[in-house]
C-alpha cells in the first residue's frame, strides 16, 4: 500500500487529433491547466490528424489529490490555432476532464470531442489518456543485490528435540528457519 506522504504524478498523454480542417499557415498547440498550473504542448503542424504525442504532468501528494477529487477539481484543455507570423492564437475548443476518473492502472486512451469548437464543419476531437503515477523521488532506491547463499544444512539441537503437546505449541519450531529456532529455543 502506498504511504499517504508519497508523490504522485497526473499524467495527461496527448497522442493525436482527428477531424480538424487542414490549415497550413497554422499550428496547433494544446493547454491543459490543473489547480492554477498551466502546461502547453509543442505547436505541431496545423493538419486533419495532428500528432502531439506529448506527456504533460502535475506532482502531488495523496493528500491533496483526495482534496481535489472531493472538491471535484477539473483539468480543462484548450486547444489553440497559433499563427507564428502574427502571434496570435485562436481558440479551437475545449475539454473538461474529471480527476475523479483518474486510475493508478492505465487505461485505454479515449477520443474526446472538443467543446464550443470554432470548426463547424467536422467535430475535431483529441485522444487522450490520464494515469496516476508514483514520483521516484519519494521512494527508497531498491537495496544493492546480494549474492545467493549456500543452503545451509538444517541440524536440530538436542535439547530443542523436545515433543510437545499440540496444546502448547503455539508454532511449528522445525518450520522455522535456524536463527529464528536458536533464537527461540535458547
Amino acid at each position: 500500500m502506498a504511504r499517504k506522504s508519497e508523490q504522485l504524478l497526473i499524467v495527461l498523454s496527448i497522442l493525436e487529433g482527428r477531424d480538424f480542417p487542414k490549415c497550413p499557415r497554422l499550428s496547433l498547440e494544446v493547454q491543459a491547466s490543473f489547480d492554477g498550473e498551466q502546461l502547453t504542448t509543442d505547436p505541431v503542424e496545423h493538419l486533419d490528424q495532428p500528432r502531439f504525442s506529448t506527456e504533460l504532468a502535475w506532482e502531488l501528494d495523496r493528500k491533496m489529490l483526495h482534496q481535489h477529487r472531493l472538491q471535484r477539481t477539473p483539468i480543462k484543455i484548450q486547444c489553440f490555432a497559433v499563427d507564428s507570423s502574427s502571434d496570435s492564437r485562436d481558440n479551437v475548443g475545449y475539454i473538461v476532464l474529471d480527476l475523479r476518473s483518474v486510475q493508478e492502472v492505465p487505461q485505454n486512451p479515449r477520443w474526446h470531442t472538443l467543446l464550443s469548437s470554432k470548426y463547424t464543419k467536422k467535430k475535431p476531437s483529441l485522444l487522450l489518456s490520464m494515469v496516476l503515477e508514483n514520483d521516484g523521488k519519494a521512494t527508497l532506491p531498491p537495496p544493492p543485490p546480494t549474492a545467493p547463499r549456500a543452503p545451509r544444512e538444517k541440524k536440530l539441537r538436542r535439547d530443542a528435540d523436545v515433543s510437545l503437546p499440540h496444546s502448547y505449541c503455539a508454532f511449528d519450531f522445525a518450520a522455522l528457519p535456524q536463527q529464528l529456532q536458536d533464537t527461540f529455543l535458547r
